[in-house]
């Protein structure tokens, strides 16, 4: 994974949805707000939008609409891989940040409002990630770590946020490498690991967020069977959701179980197509595993035919860029590999008649 996709996954799942809310949301709101979530793992995105957007309109002042309507977006752009909402997101993260602010002038530090200040940053961060923007998100990633640590100062049982400042701590002590003007900076991905298995286990809302980040840090660590049996249970709960069906492609792969990879990644693009919204990187992702997944186990027909539908997508030069840089595979070799293919193919029946 390159530094930049690094540090957009930091900055991205730094800050997912969680927690209870004490004075800042109503009992009422705390059980749309669940009813939102919910949405958006099934990926039903303009219902959760517009449950958010109706908070937005009642409550005005208050950050917590806008920071999960944020979210969502942030969700949706990133499962679509269209990112036309991004002023819109950039809009409602600001104002996520400005109204966190307002409560928090008062004489009284609600620690809420710190958790949503340092949600307001950990998106913005994602922003100037995906712009390339790479030193400014990540001094904007400080300034949510250290709201998120106030907020933990103030109240040390809630549980949600251990998510945030444990994936700070675990992407930190793994990125600090690349940073060479950073004071020294000491391993603590262990305990990064540990504090988002206790959000997992203990939290409130951000159980699904933790198990899905726990997942692809699991992946990062070569430990593939136990991010396999975690992401296996938000599909128990979820089985349609992509949130959770990308991750449990990847480990199931890198266990070789290539029935259940392939499985997988044929259910996301179904998923896709059937929505509508199968996006050229995503299709490629996806045909690439699965002409890689159907070679390993020698099923070489259902190979090239993944690799003749690689070539008839049509992939714009940004596309192909980060295509060139994650996989061996690219639109551009297949040709080559679709020849060796067939040869594999040919051998194979001649080996059969020859029996």
């Amino acid at each position: 994974m390159s530094l930049k996709a690094r540090l957009i996954l930091f900055s991205s799942i730094i800050m997912l949805p969680s927690v209870c809310f004490a004075q800042l949301i109503s009992t009422r709101s705390d059980s749309l707000i669940r009813e939102g979530i919910r949405l958006s793992i099934e990926q039903s995105y303009p219902k959760a939008i517009s449950i958010f957007a109706k908070m937005q309109e009642e409550m005005p002042a208050n950050p917590v609409g806008y920071f999960f309507h944020a979210a969502v977006l942030q969700t949706q752009m990133m499962d679509f891989e269209t990112y036309n909402k991004e002023t819109e997101f950039l809009d409602l993260v600001k104002k996520t940040i400005l109204l966190s602010k307002n409560h928090l002038r008062g004489s009284q530090k609600e620690p809420w409002a710190y958790f949503f200040l340092a949600g307001g940053y950990g998106y913005l961060a994602f922003y100037q990630g995906k712009q390339n923007k790479l030193i400014e998100a990540f001094k904007t990633g400080r300034h949510s770590i250290k709201a998120l640590e106030i907020a933990l100062k103030n109240n040390s049982s809630l549980y949600d946020l251990y998510f945030g400042l444990g994936t700070y701590k675990y992407y930190r002590s793994k990125l600090s490498r690349y940073f060479t003007w950073l004071p020294f900076v000491k391993d603590e991905r262990a305990e990064g690991i540990e504090m988002i298995k206790t959000a997992m286990e203990k939290s409130r809302y951000s159980r699904y967020s933790a198990m899905c980040g726990l997942c692809w840090i699991c992946i990062e660590e070569e430990n593939y069977q136990e991010g396999f049996e975690i992401i296996k249970q938000g599909l128990e709960e979820f089985p349609d959701s992509r949130i959770f069906l990308w991750c449990a492609a990847k480990t199931a792969k890198k266990l070789e179980l290539w029935h259940e990879a392939a499985g997988y990644y044929e259910k996301i693009i179904l998923s896709l197509e059937t929505a509508n919204i199968l996006s050229p990187y995503n299709e490629i992702v996806c045909r690439v595993n699965l002409y890689d997944i159907y070679s390993k186990f020698e099923k070489y027909q259902q190979a090239e035919e993944q690799c003749q539908k690689i070539l008839a997508i049509h992939v714009n030069k940004a596309d192909q860029k980060r295509l060139s840089k994650n996989f061996k595979t690219n639109p551009k070799s297949c040709r080559d590999i679709s020849h060796k293919t067939a040869w594999h193919h040919r051998a194979y029946n001649n080996k059969e008649v020859s029996n």
